[in-house]
């Protein structure tokens, strides 16, 4: 009982012995931290449901958007900010989680009652679709979903991850897009490009700048560039049909002018590959 006593003396005496503003620091970290969490949890993220609509207000320039088993539609944005609608869900308690960090907008999928807590995309699966309303012009895009589709994508750098895709227009400078099954552009501008497909690819009215690589493995692979410049590499083990604008100048090389630039590849495994 005495050495109790004598302990709570020296803890007692040891916090008397620490000075004011040493306590007063201690105080406001213990109080800054947990504020700083919950402002952080319930006001730069929001959670949406069913019917909801998130408005950006900051202004976002870079958008990167992880829904692995949902469908995304983009829409050109009224008023040049970055909106986010779910239009439809089978399951209630489907969250898609916004949040705000830096100049950087994250949306993912969450998942039951724990949705506000933790950024990881959910594993549980689900079918439900977003729309996406996008500013004339973005810093960057990346986006991991099921199916893609839309009026149209603009931004510096575009990173497609999906299923399929299939978007009436692209305008980037550095685009990537990988799919399981098919990929259709009907108009894109880029400098540099990469499109991966395994099914079927249809890139149509297309301006490269630079450079582009186009693959698929089991279905068509269809190129109709905008303008008849550059020259086309093709290595394929299927047919290859070419239209009169093309000039074959070597086994698997076509010209379409003696302009170095751009350099298009398009390698399919198995497939026809059309040239138009």
């Amino acid at each position: 009982m005495a050495y109790s006593r004598t302990k709570e003396k020296s803890w007692s005496a040891r916090f008397k012995a620490v000075p004011g503003h040493r306590k007063l620091a201690f105080g406001l970290v213990f109080t800054v931290i947990p504020v700083l969490f919950f402002v952080n949890l319930f006001v730069f993220s929001h959670l949406l449901a069913l019917g909801d609509r998130y408005e950006d207000r900051y202004q976002m320039k870079k958008l990167r958007l992880e829904t692995s088993h949902g469908n995304v539609e983009f829409v050109r944005s009224p008023n040049e900010k970055v909106q986010i609608e779910v239009l439809q869900t089978n399951s209630k308690e489907r969250r898609i989680k916004v949040k705000a960090v830096g100049d950087t907008m994250y949306v993912v999928e969450r998942y039951g009652w724990s949705s506000y807590f933790g950024s990881r995309a959910s594993t549980q699966p689900s079918r439900y679709k977003l729309r996406v309303y996008l500013p004339s012009s973005m810093t960057s895009i990346h986006l991991e979903a099921e199916q893609v589709t839309g009026q149209g994508l603009s931004a510096k750098t575009i990173v497609l991850d999906a299923n399929a895709v299939n978007v009436k227009k692209v305008d980037s400078d550095r685009l990537r897009v990988e799919t399981k099954s098919d990929t259709t552009i009907e108009s894109a501008r880029f400098v540099t490009g990469t499109i991966r497909s395994y099914r079927h690819a249809t890139v149509r009215d297309v301006v490269v700048n630079q450079a582009m690589t186009i693959q698929t493995e089991a279905g068509t692979l269809s190129y109709e560039p905008r303008h008849a410049t550059g020259q086309v590499n093709v290595a394929t083990a299927g047919k290859v049909s070419s239209s009169d604008r093309y000039e074959e100048i070597e086994p698997g090389v076509y010209q379409l002018s003696t302009s170095n630039r751009p350099v298009v590849d398009l390698i399919s495994e198995t497939g026809k590959v059309e040239l138009k």
